[in-house]
């Protein structure tokens, strides 16, 4: 929920940045006029993305919860299929959830970090590294586009199978997910996986913690091995 808030604050206060080919003084000057909030944009979404791989980890927790609770039920209560598919989610799904979480949240943090050393030092900078840094704070997206193609297929299969309460998002998310990796709908499909986190952590904080009741252990004899201790009491 945090990080929801945190990205899409970040997102729509970053303004109308320079473009690629405008001219250094335009650079200069944008970044001499708005050093604080750039700064803030940067902070707001470094923490966003570190919030955003703390939700995937949370949300990984509640599929391998799911899929303890359905290997803990009698033989066929939910069928095989189900069965087999939250073993899934619990197992390579919900670590590729947050291993795509870390992809996306390293890519859009090495993008912000250009942005952050624009507004604190573009004093310092000589006109062609402000120029260089300006083009890559616009243009050095791809590492987080593939991110967060992979976190919106992979954690939205994940929840589709898995036995969490959001898993009737799954589908959505996998939409979003794939709508990021095409370039007309890359950033609002990016805002939308965002808005997507934020439901998803509201209705998760509502649902509360995950229950897991643990299996008891039987340790009683099995009768062979009862009535061999009986025959050696004898």
């Amino acid at each position: 929920m945090v990080a929801g808030i945190l990205l899409a604050t970040a997102i729509l206060s970053n303004g109308d940045t320079p473009v690629d080919n405008a001219r250094v003084s335009q650079v200069f000057s944008f970044y001499l006029q708005n050093a604080a909030i750039q700064q803030a944009v940067a902070i707001c979404g470094t923490l966003g993305m570190a919030f955003f791989v703390l939700f995937a980890v949370s949300l990984a927790d509640r599929m391998r919860a799911g899929a303890a609770r359905a290997a803990m039920r009698p033989d066929g209560a939910d069928g095989a299929d189900g069965a087999a598919g939250a073993s899934r989610a619990g197992g390579w799904l919900a670590y590729g959830t947050t291993a795509a979480a870390v992809f996306a949240a390293a890519g859009a943090v090495s993008l912000l970090a250009f942005i952050w050393i624009l507004a604190s030092d573009i004093r310092f900078l000589a006109p062609s590294t402000a120029q260089t840094l300006n083009v890559l704070a616009n243009d050095f997206f791809l590492p987080s586009v593939a991110g967060f193609f992979a976190f919106g297929v992979v954690a939205g299969l994940a929840s589709t199978v898995s036995q969490v309460p959001v898993r009737w998002m799954g589908p959505v998310l996998i939409l979003f997910g794939i709508a990021a990796a095409i370039p007309p709908v890359t950033f609002f499909a990016v805002l939308a996986i965002f808005l997507w986190v934020l439901t998803c952590g509201i209705y998760l904080v509502a649902q509360g913690p995950p229950d897991v009741t643990e299996r008891e252990p039987d340790i009683r004899l099995a009768p062979s091995s009862a009535g061999s201790v009986g025959q050696g009491r004898r």
